[in-house]
């Protein structure tokens, strides 16, 4: 078994044996197209973007969600930001409450920590989770980041996205 088919499973294996043939195949549909439109892409780390995105989807499983559209979500989190999918894709071909979940955690070009996080907040508590989960990986992933990069990543991440995560997901703030 491939590393990409051992992630995968592992991701399937996390939904439970009582989940539903239509939430696998929905997970196995977004991995995929994740995967592929992600294909070459590299982080400002340096770490391949798909890399981040299954980074991502743990921290989504590890916070205890077993949705399968937040799971999909999760994996299709950057496709808009980063690739040339439109959010009409998205929501083609993964229904409207994934569309909705990507679209609430895709930064916008005007969009600093404090204004993407309200974006999220506003939409709901998974997309705010999901924002989060998003924030967490980012910080795990810093150190390769350029020192003043990290300085602002950090400081904004303490004082924005850690007040958010106090308040609505404890478990998860220890985390961050």
């Amino acid at each position: 078994m491939s590393g990409d088919d051992q992630q995968l499973q592992s991701i399937l294996h996390a939904l439970g044996e009582d989940s539903r043939a239509s939430d696998a195949e929905l997970i196995r549909r977004a991995y995929a197209w994740a995967q592929e439109s992600h294909r070459g892409q590299v982080r400002k780390d340096g770490a391949p973007m798909f890399e981040h995105v299954l980074g991502v989807t743990q921290n989504v499983l590890a916070a205890g969600s077993r949705d399968a559209e937040l799971i999909a979500a999760a994996l299709l989190h950057d496709v808009v930001e980063n690739t040339p999918v439109s959010l009409a894709e998205v929501h083609e071909r993964f229904g409207g409450r994934v569309a909705h979940l990507v679209d609430a955690v895709t930064n916008r070009p005007d969009d600093d920590a404090a204004s993407a996080a309200q974006r999220a907040l506003q939409a709901g508590r998974d997309a705010l989770l999901l924002r989060l989960c998003d924030r967490l990986d980012g910080i795990r992933r810093s150190s390769g980041r350029k020192k003043k990069a990290r300085r602002k990543f950090l400081c904004d991440s303490r004082k924005v996205h850690l007040a958010l995560a106090e308040q609505h997901f404890p478990d998860l703030a220890e985390a961050l």
